[in-house]
């Protein structure tokens, strides 16, 4: 008898990776999320097809689905034996199936980039299994045109690792870490050497319309500040954390290759959405732009980055109100309060100094190719 799984977020991670590293003879899959087209489909065909990278080569997977429903409808949800709940759909949304949440006593796995959301459910629900996950992959919510021929809903994910705060049973290719451990080193990994950089290449591919992260990165003045943030961020961490200097340096290489890999077809409008949560005080830019600067690094290109979070246009975004307000502020009212800076600290005062300094440098990229130099 199969248990069943409940995924709500039908995206990259939901959808894309998530099947992969779960047993499919142990679970049926049951998925909720907003977008009617997607879930049309999956209601259509009940299958779909997963490509893993492995070897430079396309491997296919066929994914069966029990059942999809939108997000409106999870109140007519009934599932019997439900064995595990995954949460996919970005910390901003969780406000929306608090509800649901509630009804139900399964362990709830946060797939989230931001750990505060476990505390938070936990204190709303009063559940005390929910747990925290870092998929160490870069899954795309999309595919190249000669596979969406084939399957409207298949996705390019990698062959990555899903780690999991040790507490709920899962069957699959799960590794499973104390909670103190997954937060010390996975965690920071993925948020200083991965989100930073990887959505610093998205807000600079931007710039210069391109589709994918691995078409920013062939153009050389974007991969060089890519690889400068990465760098600080290197630095920074070496100093601040008691983590391996092999490991970090090798999950540096690492993501350097994932932004580049020209099979993974990962869009720029997915790792760039929502450039004001990236922008949060404590997180991958802002956050480590002040981590740098703690340890004594200048974070040279990690501002850059900033800045081209800022400068970030897409009117489907619901952060697409950045250029107004930042035209209708002064830059010390817009770093106070949006930013969350404090007048006078070093960052604040950078950001003042260099501001229209950097914005005319990455204008200047809108006039060339992608693999032009600068």
């Amino acid at each position: 008898m199969k248990r069943n799984i409940v995924i709500i977020g039908a995206g990259a991670i939901g959808r894309g990776y998530l099947p992969i590293v779960l047993d499919n003879n142990k679970y049926n899959f049951f998925f909720i999320d907003q977008n009617r087209k997607i879930l049309g489909l999956l209601k259509k065909k009940k299958y779909y097809f997963t490509y893993i990278i492995k070897n430079n080569s396309y491997i296919k997977k066929k994914i069966l689905i029990k059942s999809a429903l939108h997000i409106n409808q999870l109140d007519q949800l009934k599932i019997k034996d439900l064995s595990l709940c995954f949460l996919c759909i970005g910390p901003r949304n969780i406000k929306n199936i608090i509800f649901f949440l509630k009804k139900i006593n399964t362990p709830i796995i946060v797939c989230e980039n931001d750990p505060e959301t476990v505390h938070e459910i936990k204190k709303i629900i009063k559940n005390k299994k929910v747990f925290f996950a870092v998929p160490d992959v870069i899954t795309s919510n999309t595919s190249p045109k000669k596979l969406l021929k084939k399957d409207k809903l298949s996705i390019v994910s990698e062959d990555g690792e899903l780690f999991v705060e040790k507490g709920p049973k899962i069957f699959g290719q799960i590794k499973f870490l104390q909670k103190k451990d997954l937060l010390k080193i996975q965690w920071t990994a993925k948020l200083y050497l991965h989100n930073t950089p990887h959505c610093i290449a998205a807000y600079l591919g931007s710039i210069i319309n391109v589709k994918y992260i691995h078409e920013a990165m062939q153009n050389e003045f974007i991969r060089k500040i890519v690889e400068g943030s990465m760098n600080e961020m290197l630095k920074s961490l070496k100093l601040n954390w008691d983590i391996s200097h092999n490991f970090l340096e090798w999950y540096a290489q690492k993501e350097i290759s994932r932004f580049k890999n020209i099979l993974l077809f990962d869009p720029i409008s997915r790792v760039a959405r929502e450039p004001l949560r990236k922008l949060e005080i404590n997180g991958r830019l802002i956050g480590a732009a002040q981590l740098c600067l703690y340890n004594g690094v200048f974070p040279n290109n990690i501002l850059k980055g900033i800045v081209s979070a800022f400068m970030f246009e897409n009117h489907n975004d619901t952060d697409n109100h950045i250029e107004l307000l930042q035209n209708s502020m002064c830059p010390e009212q817009f770093n106070k309060y949006i930013l969350g800076l404090r007048s006078g600290e070093p960052l604040d005062l950078l950001l003042k100094d260099r501001l229209n300094q950097i914005r005319k440098e990455l204008i200047l990229l809108k006039k060339f190719k992608i693999n032009e130099k600068y």
